[in-house]
């Protein structure tokens, strides 16, 4: 589906090179109408480029083929009053007969590596590992003293249900998350629930598992497109599985079934290994799973200005 609005959108600057740019963050589908009956053609937003703007040779391009094309000033992008700090969001609800859901074994903490470190061709994360590796608290890195051999996913098979559309496993539904700003002129955006259940109990499968009361069992898939700037960061609290890809790469990983877990992506810290230069548009693609009872959190909290849904299928 085509999504219909952006959480934030980007102003134009003065010569007007954004305007294109603003009919997607707003919403117009390819082709499609503006609202008042208009015909738009839009813009293809592919990450690592942007629309025909500043050039400054203050930026400095990695060396890397997804990050060819114009630049502007990540300067030019902020709130407007035109936004309404909506996120929009695919939630998938199971059951549990699924065999990753409401597993017997309950989780042990984060382990890395379940998924590929790049998402597929059709922007879907990859099965790597029934196992993969206990994390460092706090680190993205494989702790050496504890090896852990209880699978927390079945197989690739049934992970590939998880963010796709399947007759009688899942039930998605289109819904919308805003981002609030914690206090006017801070820069700071967030979306944070300590009873995360997006889905009611009358909702896909209902009440599962049927002894809590609540629907908990279901993914959360969400696309979007940002300009990268300089001192961008983006942090993650909650459980079960968190994945996020960054210009097509993992940058965040806090897969498996565990309590409350946090993590952030510090964009200059990361440049290098996400492959992205200040002053361009990249990717964000977040993959969240609520796989156990009894409890199901999820925060965000960010200083990107502005954020561009992508398509979400």
């Amino acid at each position: 589906m085509k999504t219909s609005k952006s959480s934030l959108v980007l102003r134009a600057d003065s010569s007007g090179v954004l305007s294109s740019l603003l009919l997607l963050a707003l919403g117009c589908s390819a082709g499609g109408s503006t609202g008042d009956g208009a015909q738009v053609s839009q813009p293809t937003m592919t990450p690592g480029t942007l629309l025909p703007g500043d050039t400054s040779p203050s930026v400095t391009t990695p060396t890397n083929p997804g990050t060819t094309g114009q630049l502007f000033e990540p300067t030019d992008v902020e709130p407007t009053d035109d936004c309404d700090s909506v996120i929009p969001v695919v939630f998938r609800d199971f059951n549990d007969s699924h065999p990753d859901f409401e597993m017997d074994f309950s989780g042990d903490g984060v382990r890395l590596n379940l998924l590929s470190p790049t998402l597929g061709a059709d922007d879907k994360p990859v099965f790597a590992s029934s196992v993969g590796c206990p994390a460092r608290t706090g680190e993205q890195t494989c702790r050496t003293d504890w090896n852990v051999t209880t699978p927390v996913i079945n197989s690739a098979t049934t992970f590939d249900q998880w963010y796709r559309n399947v007759p009688n496993v899942n039930m998605f539904y289109e819904r919308e998350l805003e981002l609030a700003e914690t206090q006017p002129g801070s820069g700071v955006y967030v979306y944070s629930s300590n009873d995360f259940f997006p889905l009611g109990p009358s909702e896909g499968f209902g009440v599962t598992p049927p002894n809590q009361g609540k629907n908990f069992l279901f993914t959360t898939e969400i696309h979007l497109t940002f300009v990268y700037g300089a001192g961008q960061k983006f942090s993650f609290r909650g459980d079960d599985d968190l994945w996020i890809f960054i210009n097509g790469k993992l940058a965040l990983d806090l897969g498996s079934m565990h309590g409350q877990e946090a993590g952030t992506i510090d964009f200059d810290a990361q440049a290098a290994q996400l492959s992205i230069a200040p002053g361009r548009v990249y990717s964000m693609d977040i993959f969240h799973a609520e796989r156990h009872t009894n409890a199901s959190n999820f925060s965000i909290e960010t200083n990107i200005a502005c954020f561009t849904p992508a398509i979400v299928y």
